[in-house]
């Protein structure tokens, strides 16, 4: 079943059991894939929402650091929680850390990588692996920690 059919299904029983909090959360996570079909005029394939979703998730974790960071811990904050946690729920397992710095080690051993003018040909062989289950801005920190031969 297609993801947006699932959170329509998901909507109607949120719906049905008067959970206003989850309806509300999965209206947004719908919106957002249901709009980026109408701009580009396409139905979208599993990737595109995984990618969208992947978005939605940044989006939210950038709030609830901004929340944190300027010490608003209100209903906003919870709310910002709960969306990312929802959303979380429709991505694919999340990697580890120490999971992305294994297969880091292991493609650096593959690229035969020797010095940090060569990281970028290892993000660009490490994003497609790691897209949508670990963010960008955290692989290329460790890509950047990366102790060379």
């Amino acid at each position: 079943m297609a993801l947006i059919q699932d959170i329509q299904e998901q909507v109607k029983v949120a719906m049905k059991a008067h959970d206003d909090k989850r309806r509300d959360a999965l209206r947004l996570i719908l919106n957002a894939l249901k709009t980026e079909e109408k701009e580009k005029r396409i139905t979208l394939n599993p990737e595109q929402e995984i990618a969208i979703l992947t978005s939605e998730a940044k989006k939210r974790r950038e709030a609830i650091e901004g929340y944190e960071t300027n010490g608003i811990l209100d209903e906003r904050l919870d709310k910002e929680k709960f969306e990312l946690e929802l959303i979380q729920g429709f991505l694919p397992a999340q990697l580890s850390e120490d999971d992305v710095k294994k297969i880091i080690k292991d493609l650096a051993a593959e690229l035969q990588i020797t010095s940090k003018k060569e990281l970028g040909k290892l993000m660009k062989e490490l994003m497609p692996k790691i897209k949508g289950r670990f963010p960008g801005n955290e692989a290329k920190k460790l890509v950047d920690q990366l102790e060379l031969a």
